[in-house]
């Protein structure tokens, strides 16, 4: 490391973020937090005033509880001592009560609230009197009809029907309507806290509330010792209506109020049944915990101070509470307990919160109603900017249709928003244009008028620099006005020398009168110059700072880009094409037989698809080809025969049977004529043992001739022109098994396929004889190890390949090669031949296609698939073929047929062609819509015309050709 580099100062790359973004977060962001500490604000300014409202309310209904409880039992209090020093409890015991009871009536009828007036006495006899008020209590005591009141005497000191228990029913008028004994009923009234505390205590006693026995009502007893005598006098005054007077309590419907005693027991709910429970024949109270309200019960846990609001998480559901001690019960320690959801609490709030903002919003139309007729005119003009404005932030950058305001400083304000307005809409106009317009002349044409709409310019012109540094042409003009074209390019020459580029931009024509020229030089990243943008303005002061120069610069930085983009993929694209028509003319060039297929099939096939694409009527009137997808056809179509460079060229050119890298008919020939020798020398040496003449001439002429037939024939099955039968295969093998002599050594000059192929196989000592036909084990070539993977079962055929695989790489044998049935090839040379298309599919599979092109592959190789499935190399069936495709299969097929460059078949005529391809079709090879397509709309005589010899042009019968094809729709030849 130099000292240069130690010194050198580490730089930081800080986060870079958009001004937009972060304009846009700010604001946000602060919008955010302001209405966040607003609502905070306000939601705790409502919670205390909740809290507090809820809390004085509690204490208010406290209040009113004690009030009314206190007003209950005053009037009780005042008649209790009353009665403390009344006859009926002068005396010890219970005597004749009869001559009280109008008493006891007039007290009860006097405080409704009272429900029994009662005496126990120190002996235990006990005497009570209780009003029967409601049809409910009669039924419960079964009492008689117009019962009034029920009189409860025990007198333990009595005789005779008087001794013991009893029930009597008067009615109002305190008339005796029935009576019932009441063996074995045990009460001693000695036993009770109201009997106990008044003996322990002087003056008024009053009990904890409880649920009377007879009644199942709420209430509590007020009693006191009698004056005279420990006797005591109690009276039970109801509290049942405190339930109700909760109810009607409450804060919100929802709310939840009890009155709750230390002992944990609900003496007042709203819903007074839930208050009491049977256990055996007595009525007790219900625990707090066990009424079944679960608001109060996480009150009375929390432990709250009394007064004070608490918050309470009951179910997943806030709630505020408060306990509030109750005075009108001294010594017992009631509480009232009041619960209300915070959703019950902020209805109310929200209410009032609404009714707020309707008064707020009354306010302001009556003010905006005072102030508009002072401020009309500039409010007008400022709510026209405002809209303008909103439009901006919807994205909506459209000049407005309004009147200017008379206002000075608003008038300007609206010229500067609109030409922000013009400047937005062309900038973003020009970025989506250069996005997404694919062809460069039609594309500078509209960023060049959006540049100087944008710039504010009068108009503009872009030149392009030739390949190789050449000339500037003139790719573009525009103008700022309605000047039309002509105009637009008056003063802009068609083309600029090289020198514009140097100082003083040599060549190119001073501006107008009165503007002022901007010319910037358009270079590609590498800086390297591309070509010029002319711009002519106003000679004013927007176009006069730096900043003007600024922004054009800016703007040319973009169009360069896009000029050299566009020029790159339109390179690339032409280097494509350039080099698959190379790839193409090779192929046609490697094999004389083949010669100008690959450039006949991609011109039909797209000839097909381009008339398909332009129908409007007719099975194929909804077929439509996107510009990306008639590229991928074209690229397709070109390419569907590269695989063919991994053929030999010996099979592809096999024109006879016996031809490999030559044609091995010669070699036959040569041993024909060894046996012609060997007849010649056999006849000589039959003459010198002293054989006669003429009859060994005969022999030799007669053995000649028939090597002269059996050549001729053998020679025959080479051409491969005429089936062979099996009598000719017959034959074949029988003119094979002559033989004749070999004295050379057949193990030498051999190349190192051969000498592999020969390892291991016995050596005949020499001479030897040989068969003159033969089927040698060095002409079978195996696979050694590399099979293709093409047969299903294959686990390295990742492709879906479905094709039988020979069993040997090649099969050289004579007698096998000669005995092919029809044709020239063998099965391991029409495998070779087949297995082009298998490479195609490879190959093209494992170029990195774009998404639109990504079809390539499937349009090249899948020619040679079937209707029926029965093609290779995947056996496709016909409803997974794409239109385009069974077009590729069809082109292929007719080009075949018609191709009159192909030295081992003469060239068929149209008639011919089209007759073996609608039979074709009967029999599952081709799609017979597309080819019933072909027929009606004449483009086998279009292409006809360009490529087919005249003599190849005869008279076809389009409707006969029709009526061959396996359905019954069958289209009308074409006008």
């Amino acid at each position: 490391m130099t000292v240069e580099s130690q010194q050198r100062p580490v730089s930081v790359r800080a986060p870079v973020v958009s001004l937009s973004l972060l304009t846009a977060a700010t604001v946000v962001a602060s919008m955010a937090l302001l209405a966040a500490v607003l609502m905070w604000q306000g939601w705790q300014a409502a919670r205390t005033a909740l809290l507090h409202s809820a809390r004085e309310t509690t204490l208010a209904m406290g209040r009113l509880i004690d009030e009314k409880v206190q007003r209950l039992l005053a009037p009780a209090t005042v008649t209790l001592r009353y009665l403390a020093r009344d006859p009926l409890v002068s005396q010890p015991d219970l005597v004749d009560p009869s001559q009280r009871l109008p008493v006891m009536a007039d007290v009860l009828s006097a405080i409704p609230v009272l429900s029994a007036v009662y005496v126990g006495y120190p002996n235990g006899d006990f005497l009570l009197m209780r009003a029967l008020r409601t049809p409910a209590a009669r039924s419960t005591l079964d009492a008689p009809d117009g019962s009034a009141f029920l009189v409860q005497s025990i007198d333990r000191a009595g005789a005779g029907a008087d001794r013991g228990a009893a029930w009597r029913f008067y009615d109002g008028d305190l008339k005796l309507l029935g009576e019932r004994a009441l063996p074995g009923y045990d009460f001693d009234a000695r036993s009770r806290s109201w009997y106990r505390d008044a003996l322990a205590n002087s003056g008024v006693q009053l009990t904890a509330p409880y649920v009377f026995y007879t009644t199942r009502q709420t209430g509590v007893t007020l009693s006191a010792r009698a004056v005279e005598n420990d006797a005591v006098i109690g009276l039970d005054v109801d509290l049942s209506d405190l339930g109700g007077q909760l109810d009607g309590l409450k804060l919100t419907p929802g709310s939840e109020l009890a009155i709750v005693g230390a002992d944990g027991y609900a003496y007042a709910y709203t819903d007074l049944a839930r208050t009491y429970r049977r256990i055996g024949n007595e009525i007790a109270l219900t625990k707090l915990a066990d009424l079944g309200v679960p608001a109060l019960t996480a009150l009375e846990r929390s432990g709250a101070p009394l007064g004070d609001a608490t918050g309470l998480d009951v179910n997943g559901q806030t709630w505020f509470g408060v306990a509030i001690p109750l005075k009108s019960f001294p010594g017992r320690d009631l509480r009232l307990l009041m619960a209300a959801p915070d959703s019950d609490l902020l209805a109310a709030i929200r209410s009032g919160i609404a009714r707020q903002v309707w008064w707020t919003l009354g306010l302001v139309a009556l003010l905006l109603f005072a102030g508009w007729f002072g401020g009309h005119r500039l409010g007008l003009s400022l709510a026209k900017l405002t809209a303008q404005a909103e439009r901006l932030t919807r994205f909506d950058f459209g000049l407005p249709t309004q009147g200017r305001s008379p206002i000075r400083e608003i008038r300007r304000l609206e010229e500067v928003l609109g030409e922000v307005c013009v400047t937005i809409e062309n900038f973003l106009t020009t970025a989506q244009t250069i996005g997404s317009e694919p062809g460069l002349d039609r594309m500078l044409e509209k960023v060049l008028q959006q540049t100087v709409a944008a710039t504010g310019c009068s108009r503009g012109a872009v030149y392009l620099m030739e390949a190789g540094g050449g000339a500037l042409h003139r790719a573009a003009v525009a103008t700022g006005g309605r000047a039309g074209a002509v105009e637009a390019a008056g003063g802009f020459p068609e083309t600029l020398t090289p020198a514009a580029f140097g100082p003083g931009h040599a060549g190119i024509h001073g501006p107008a009168e009165g503007t002022g020229q901007l010319v910037l030089a358009l270079t590609s990243r590498q800086q390297m110059p591309i070509g010029l943008l002319i711009l002519e303005h106003p000679q004013d002061d927007s176009h006069r700072g730096d900043e003007f120069r600024a922004f054009a610069e800016k703007l040319s930085g973009a169009l360069s880009s896009s000029i050299e983009t566009r020029t790159l993929i339109e390179g690339q694209k032409k280097l494509l094409d350039s080099f698959i028509l190379l790839l193409a003319d090779a192929i046609d060039a490697k094999s004389p037989y083949t010669g100008g297929h690959c450039r006949r099939v991609p011109q039909l096939a797209t000839m097909i698809v381009d008339r398909m694409a332009q129908e409007t009527d007719g099975p194929y009137r909804d077929f439509r080809l996107r510009e990306e997808e008639r590229y991928a056809f074209h690229l397709g179509a070109w390419l569907h025969d590269c695989g063919k460079v991994t053929s030999p060229e010996h099979v592809i050119d096999k024109a006879t049977k016996l031809e490999a890298i030559h044609n091995r008919i010669h070699e036959v020939r040569t041993r024909f004529e060894v046996l012609w020798r060997d007849a010649e020398i056999a006849h000589l040496k039959r003459v010198a043992d002293g054989a006669e003449l003429e009859a060994s001439q005969a022999r030799m002429a007669a053995e000649r001739a028939e090597l002269f037939d059996d050549f001729a024939f053998v020679a025959a099955c080479n051409i491969g022109g005429e089936f062979m039968t099996d009598e000719a295969i017959a034959r074949l093998k029988a003119v094979a098994g002559r033989t004749w002599q070999r004295h050379f050594d057949d193990r030498i000059g051999l190349s190192l396929d051969e000498e592999r192929r020969l390892a291991g196989l016995p050596r005949d000592p020499l001479p030897v004889e040989e068969k003159l036909l033969a089927d040698r084990p060095e002409h079978v070539a195996p696979w050694f190890g590399r099979r293709p993977p093409v047969e299903p079962g294959d686990p390295d055929n990742v492709f879906g390949f479905d094709m039988k695989l020979p069993a040997h790489q090649a099969n050289l044998g004579e007698i096998y090669n000669l005995s092919i049935r029809r044709g020239t090839l063998s099965d391991e040379e029409r495998f070779k031949i087949n297995e082009h298309v298998v490479e195609t599919y490879v190959m093209l599979k494992s170029l990195p296609w774009p998404a639109h092109l990504a079809r390539v592959p499937e349009i090249a190789a899948t020619h040679h698939e079937r209707m029926d499935g029965a093609g290779y190399p995947r056996r496709l069936p016909g409803a997974s073929l794409s239109i385009e495709e069974r077009v590729m299969a069809l082109a292929d097929v007719f080009e075949a047929l018609t191709a009159a460059d192909r030295p081992y078949k003469p060239a068929k005529t149209l008639s011919q062609s089209l007759k073996i391809m609608a039979f074709m079709c009967r029999e599952g090879h081709l799609d017979p819509e597309v080819f019933r397509y072909f027929l009606t709309s004449g483009l086998w005589d279009t292409y006809a015309e360009g490529f087919l010899k005249d003599e190849q042009r005869d008279d076809v019968d389009v409707a006969a050709l029709l009526a061959l094809l396996p359905d019954a729709q069958r289209a009308a030849p074409a006008a």
